[in-house]
């Protein structure tokens, strides 16, 4: 076995152990507060932006608000033809995509913390479910950096992979977010 098996198995022990102990609605508080949370909640934006944009409504109200802004003089055009309102569109769509992920959170956090013994072993099961998949995540991302860097550098850390007993070179090597970012 490698250095590189032995650090996966500490992390997955760590992660256990974290997830035992936090349990999925500490864990879940933590992971989608502060920068987190942002980065969720623009990923979820620039997902579902365009469905909302092809809403009937939103586009009548696109069309008014650009309907008002070329009336308004030669400072109103400019912000048309920019396309500003579907800025103020995504603007607003995330401010109400933060705070249903602020609710959603908060009620899943309330939910897994009741004082009820069957609820405490779901929600230290889910914790380790949910730490060890963060820990995966974690992992593709430290593999998709490597193989962005490209190069000696993803050549070195490829052979220091090799003939890992827990695969983690061919899991390197067949990384789904390469597809993804590439």
């Amino acid at each position: 076995m490698l250095t590189a098996d032995w650090i996966f198995i500490a992390a997955i022990v760590i992660c256990v152990v974290l997830g035992m102990l936090l349990g999925f609605g500490k864990g879940l508080k933590f992971f989608t507060s502060g920068i987190f949370g942002i980065i969720i909640s623009a990923f979820i934006c620039y997902l579902i932006l365009g469905f909302v944009l092809d809403i009937s409504f939103v586009q009548n109200l696109l069309a008014d608000f650009d309907e008002w802004l070329y009336s308004s003089g030669s400072v109103g055009t400019f912000f048309a033809d920019i396309g500003i309102g579907k800025v103020v569109v995504a603007v607003v769509l995330f401010i109400i995509i933060q705070l249903l992920r602020m609710l959603v959170v908060q009620i899943l956090k309330s939910i897994m913390e009741i004082d009820n013994k069957a609820v405490k072993v779901i929600n230290s099961t889910l914790g380790i479910v949910f730490m060890l998949a963060v820990m995966f995540a974690i992992l593709l991302i430290v593999f998709q950096v490597f193989e962005m860097i490209g190069g000696e550098t993803y050549d070195n850390f490829l052979s220091n992979l090799e003939g890992s007993a827990l695969l983690l070179d061919k899991l390197c090597i067949n990384n789904p977010l390469i597809s993804i970012f590439s």
